[in-house]
């Protein structure tokens, strides 16, 4: 990375307010004593201090999985900055006491690179200018919420190293490093638990496949064996007072059980939250936009318009591909499925015509098919003093605006509106509700929101999110687990829609 590139990752590594509100922070004849800093964004929440999370527990319970998921939502939906650090990536040295130390001090360099102030945007009057009364660097609750994940790729490997934390030693010796980096540091140690065998099983299952290999008795019988072995050694978290001091999670069957300690604090929370839903087993989401509606028909912003003719031939080509390829994804006669609405009527107008049956499963339980669920926080960006209005005329009757519109896409706020960031604070609760599922999951909604919802899904950074397309008449299938990355196809089910009768 060029000094340049490596400047511009910073800035926008180190952002508290969005870019478009930057002209509102400068001195002026009016306002000679302008506001430092607007009023914080729920989007871009402060976190308060550093954090160290380490992962442990068991081989096969998905730890990396976890650590990956854990990162990408605490940036996504919190701007928290993360990093993991992988056990396995630092085992070539001469002995585990050095490899220990090596990866201790990647872990504090990085941690207090810029002095830890990673909340603090550069020239900030909150670093101390000489000329603002006051100086907050070094204090509490300026940072943003630094988050280094610790975890082993290979369980057994990782054992020795003392950052697996698989003995009370090994983890009063992390706490140690933690505690050395510095007092604005706090560890928490998650440790993943499965006892269920299906659960164990299925991990099995799905790992080997992703590797390419066939799951036998015998494979579950030797990895079960090989498991047992690694825990007569590995001790598991102690709830006999000999460890209360730490903070910690202790993470069992995904959620069916999560028993915390001193996880005081928002992030620490928000962290405790986030595993109680997440689990390793295959997710499958079809992500699509309404049918062309009116307004797209005209290029207009916002609204809440009808669809058109070509609006109402794909909701019939969509329910017959739920009916068809949603409800019988494994293969079965009755594959439980959902869906989602935003409370729009071009949404629900697109999914009119999607079946409700009830079905009777396999163990005599009764289930609705496709049950509509509808939520408001799923509805379209609202554009506020500029719905109705095409791109066209905001630009020729408020070029600032769409100047600053143009330079920060993510960060602008219509006038009386919403902006990206909004409906990320919009969408949080729906992923944990999202990431519990098991069920294949249709998503119905608008380009604005199923952005941000393809990025956080897809690992690819929010701020990249506003310029992705998500094209008419299509469903994205997204599907991952734990042990595979999200795999993307996109169906394209029509109409195709003339030219001249095209506009968004």
């Amino acid at each position: 990375m060029d000094s340049a590139a490596a400047a511009r990752a910073h800035e926008e590594e180190v952002q508290t307010y969005v870019h478009s509100q930057a002209h509102l922070l400068n001195k002026s004849s009016y306002n000679p004593l302008p506001t430092e800093l607007p009023p914080p964004i729920a989007a871009l929440s402060a976190l308060g201090d550093m954090h160290v999370v380490v992962l442990i527990g068991l081989p096969e319970v998905g730890k990396p999985f976890l650590a990956k998921r854990m990162r990408q939502y605490l940036r996504f939906f919190h701007g928290a900055d993360c990093a993991l650090f992988d056990i396995c990536e630092n085992l070539d040295y001469p002995s585990v006491d050095e490899s220990s130390a090596a990866l201790s001090a990647r872990i504090s360099e990085w941690m207090l690179r810029n002095g830890g102030a990673s909340n603090v945007p550069l020239g900030s009057p909150l670093l101390g200018d000489g000329e603002s009364a006051p100086t907050y660097k070094g204090q509490k609750a300026v940072d943003s919420g630094r988050c280094a994940i610790v975890y082993g790729s290979d369980t057994y490997r990782a054992f020795e190293q003392k950052w697996s934390g698989s003995s009370k030693e090994r983890r009063r010796w992390i706490l140690d490093q933690v505690r050395a980096m510095s007092r604005s540091v706090k560890l928490v140690f998650v440790e993943v638990k499965v006892t269920d065998v299906t659960l164990m099983r299925n991990n099995v299952a799905i790992k080997r496949h992703a590797m390419g290999l066939p799951t036998c008795e015998e494979d579950f019988r030797r990895t079960e064996a090989s498991i047992k072995e690694f825990a007569k050694l590995y001790v598991t978290l102690q709830q006999d007072g000999s460890e209360e001091d730490m903070s910690y999670v202790i993470f069992i069957n995904y959620g069916q059980k999560v028993v915390t300690n001193r996880m005081h604090g928002f992030l620490r929370m928000r962290i405790a939250q986030f595993l109680s839903t997440i689990h390793t087993e295959t997710h499958t989401i079809y992500l699509t936009r309404h049918g062309q509606s009116q307004y797209n028909q005209l290029g207009k912003i916002g609204g809440n318009s009808g669809v058109t003719e070509y609006g109402l031939d794909y909701a019939r080509r969509l329910a017959t591909f739920a009916r068809e390829t949603i409800c019988r994804e494994d293969g079965s006669n009755a594959n439980k499925a959902r869906l989602w609405t935003s409370s729009m009527r071009r949404t629900n107008e697109t999914a009119q015509f999607i079946e409700h049956p009830e079905v009777t499963l396999p163990d005599g339980d009764k289930w609705v098919q496709m049950s509509h669920r509808v939520y408001r926080n799923l509805d379209e960006i609202f554009a506020g003093e500029y719905e109705g209005l095409t791109y066209e005329e905001v630009a020729s009757r408020h070029k600032d605006e769409a100047f600053l519109r143009k330079v920060d896409k993510i960060g602008y706020r219509y006038p009386r509106g919403e902006s990206y960031f909004d409906i990320i604070s919009r969408l949080d609760p729906l992923i944990h509700e999202l990431e519990s599922y098991h069920e294949p999951t249709l998503i119905v909604s608008h380009q604005a929101v199923l952005r941000m919802l393809y990025a956080y899904l897809m690992g690819i950074d929010r701020m990249d999110a506003p310029r992705l397309s998500i094209p008419l008449h299509t469903v994205i299938k997204l599907t991952y687990n734990g042990w595979t990355q999200c795999v993307e196809q996109q169906v394209y089910l029509g109409p195709d829609v003339p030219k001249d009768e095209q506009s968004t």
